[in-house]
């Protein structure tokens, strides 16, 4: 059984996380898991447009770590806001069992680096039976598997998936936004959770509220829809291996932008909690004359520097670009760019964090 992971960071394939898989070093303990959620990174409407496992493939070698869980996510999209290319490979590829398993498979070229991920199909299609066969496929492939468990589905997959594990393999609880402690639904999940020992086990959760906006976010203050209490108690509450999130952004409904609201949200790793900072709606220079210096000049750098300057050294990417706009040497005036500062930041204090044993 494998005992290395510690933490599972999450992500979806879009522009900015990629960005930063191919950045990070995620080391031994950080087992990244990417939701490839659309066929193409970016369409191309000529013939040189590149394959699913041409694109994921030369991705996923592009990543500094020893092992990649790959994801394709199922389900129904509740938002009419979806990018088209979300909701039309959620149809096509995801929701259809032996496509999605075809997909997984076809990134066989990483088989001893990629984790494919298995889903109970039961709510989309009604199957009972869907995990038994796409583990029979994917292990004429890879050595290991990974079964992602969601709450309201545990009763009825959970003997199942307890029957197929075996020690190579991993199970994944996938919480969603379900407070990470034992509320009374969900006590007799987390006692079977907890017993569970064939295979390693990590505990899944968004820290941050998806319904959160930037102009609803308190300048310089505490955002109190984020939990992210599970990096403290994902051992004694669940007796997991490993916790996961959402690396340090919310996990949205992967809607199309909307109106410009520059807001920025920053981890503090001494108190292990998440601040926001505002500027003005529609008015992108506000990354550059607000935010940027508000966060420089916080009582929170200033708090994370005494206790441990090592969270802000320059190995921190995240920290070194807010420093770079700072001081004019790089742009600032890209939203999107502010959720890869975010992402690499959090990235970073986790790892110093494992290390200095603050994790669990």
């Amino acid at each position: 059984m494998n005992t290395e992971i510690v933490y599972m960071p999450t992500f979806r394939s879009r522009q900015e996380e990629n960005k930063v898989l191919r950045e990070f070093d995620f080391g031994d303990n950080m087992y990244p898991m990417v939701e490839i959620i659309k066929e193409h990174d970016r369409a191309r409407k000529n013939e040189n447009q590149k394959s699913f496992d041409e694109i994921y493939v030369a991705l996923l070698d592009e990543i500094s770590a020893k092992k990649v869980f790959v994801d394709i996510p199922i389900g129904s999209m509740q938002s009419k806001s979806v990018k088209k290319e979300v909701l039309s490979f959620r149809g096509a590829v995801a929701n259809n069992v032996d496509v999605r398993t075809e997909y997984l498979i076809s990134l066989s070229d990483l088989s001893d680096k990629i984790i494919p991920v298995v889903f109970s199909y039961r709510k989309v299609t009604g199957s009972t039976d869907s995990i038994q066969g796409q583990v029979y496929e994917l292990r004429q492939v890879y050595d290991s598997i990974c079964f992602r468990v969601q709450c309201d589905d545990f009763n009825y997959d959970w003997p199942i998936v307890s029957d197929l594990s075996t020690d190579s393999d991993f199970v994944v609880l996938d919480l969603d936004a379900i407070p990470p402690y034992p509320t009374p639904a969900m006590r007799s999940i987390i006692a079977d959770f907890e017993l569970h020992d064939r295979c390693e086990k990590i505990v899944l959760r968004s820290a941050i509220d998806k319904n959160i906006k930037n102009n609803q976010l308190q300048h310089d203050r505490v955002v109190m829809e984020a939990d992210n209490s599970l990096l403290k108690s994902f051992r004694n509450i669940f007796n997991a291996d490993a916790f996961g999130d959402y690396v340090g952004i919310k996990k949205d409904d992967l809607t199309s932008g909307g109106t410009i609201s520059p807001g920025f949200i920053f981890y503090n790793p001494i108190d292990n909690q998440y601040y926001g900072y505002r500027g003005v709606v529609k008015d992108i220079s506000s990354f550059e004359n607000v935010i940027v210096p508000d966060v420089i000049n916080s009582r929170i750098v200033n708090q994370i520097i005494e206790e441990n300057q090592d969270f802000l050294s320059t190995e921190n990417k995240g920290w070194k670009s807010l420093l770079n706009i700072f001081d004019g040497n790089e742009s600032g005036r890209n939203q999107a760019k502010f959720k890869k500062i975010s992402m690499s930041h959090y990235l970073h204090c986790i790892k110093i964090m494992n290390a200095t044993g603050k994790i669990g």
